[in-house]
């Protein structure tokens, strides 16, 4: 990951650093009305990385990395006060703002198949993003805890609703409300389905850790202390179980784990979020 001095630096004038990542055959993009800077990247065998900068007036910010699909080659970068826009070498444009540009959640390269054809769909979809993102639960006051029938409500989320004898907070990563309203019904499958999630899940995570020499009781005691909290719904119908260490004897303090899973409700992989 670049560094944000880099990009401040571009937008104070100085953009001797930022070329220099840009160059042979990059493109750049220094927004100062955006007070960000759109870099993108390319390889030797032509695929493109993707770096968004917005810098905030200490010169600090926050760095992202913008996943390009391989079927839209960056041409030019331009901006019109409140959007970038990404123009591709046969013509077609994409703009959104810089927290649109934030890349919704796929499950990754390696345990997705239709990985390319989820992020150009996401891609091309970004002017329809909602903007930023913050852990689930975090960013709307707690209200009643609905049951699932209460999904066909949402236009977001996040809500809490029950689901297998608890509460559970359900939203909707990277999804406008047309994208959403296309997810409720396999939202309330997963929420009518959560006992096996959950169950699967845990499991998961222990696999994941455990190098087989742990006794039985250490297991129950692993099962008993991870409770799951939320649950997001990918654009693709993938989806993530984010789990609640309560005992904190698995996970620093401020991290936790979360499940990615596939739509058929299959876990393929584990991330440690902070």
């Amino acid at each position: 990951m670049h560094e944000i001095g880099t990009f401040a630096a571009a937008l104070n004038g100085d953009d001797v650093a930022l070329r220099r990542l840009a160059e042979p055959d990059g493109v750049v993009c220094v927004a100062a009305e955006l007070s960000s800077v759109f870099l993108v990247e390319t390889a030797v065998d032509g695929t493109e990385a993707g770096t968004l900068a917005v810098v905030g007036g200490d010169g600090g910010g926050t760095v992202s990395v913008v996943p390009l699909p391989r079927s839209f080659q960056v041409d030019r970068i331009g901006h019109d006060g409140e959007h970038f826009v990404l123009t591709s070498a046969d013509g077609r444009s994409v703009r959104g703002t810089p927290q649109q540009f934030t890349a919704p959640k796929l499950l990754p390269r390696e345990h997705n198949p239709s990985y390319e054809e989820q992020l150009e769909e996401c891609f091309l979809a970004t002017h329809l993003l909602p903007g930023g993102r913050s852990r689930p639960g975090t960013s709307a006051p707690i209200g009643p805890t609905l049951d699932g029938s209460h999904i066909d409500d949402m236009t977001q989320g996040p809500v809490v609703v029950s689901a297998a004898g608890q509460e559970l907070w359900v939203s909707f990563d990277g999804s406008g409300p047309e994208k959403v309203a296309e997810l409720r019904p396999h939202a309330r499958r997963l929420v009518a389905a959560f006992d096996r999630i959950r169950r699967d899940g845990i499991d998961f995570l222990w696999a994941t850790g455990a190098d087989g020499d742990e006794p039985d009781e250490e297991k129950a005691r692993f099962a008993a202390g991870m409770l799951p909290d939320s649950l997001v719904v990918y654009r693709s119908g993938d989806f993530e179980v984010h789990f609640d260490d309560v005992d904190g004897r698995y996970f620093p303090e401020g991290y936790w784990p979360a499940v990615l899973y596939r739509a058929d409700m299959t876990p393929v992989a584990v991330t440690v979020e902070s």
